[in-house]
């Protein structure tokens, strides 16, 4: 779920990226696809790194 979760957000906030900086730029059109390809892999990332970041339930880095 937080994963889905993510991956709204992204799509989201990079939507609202893409349309400023066109808006900035008088692009001609908005690109939908470039920030929905952006999310899918921001959320790969972050489901990647989860499980290696977090730490293991019975370490401790206080422990000797």
């Amino acid at each position: 779920m937080r994963y889905l979760m993510t991956f709204i957000w992204a799509v989201l906030l990079l939507q609202m990226v893409n349309f400023v900086l066109n808006s900035l730029n008088s692009g001609p059109e908005l690109n939908v696809i470039n920030p929905i390809i952006i999310a899918v892999i921001f959320t790969i990332v972050v489901a990647i790194l989860d499980p290696i970041l977090k730490p293991s339930k019975g370490s401790n880095q206080y422990e000797s």
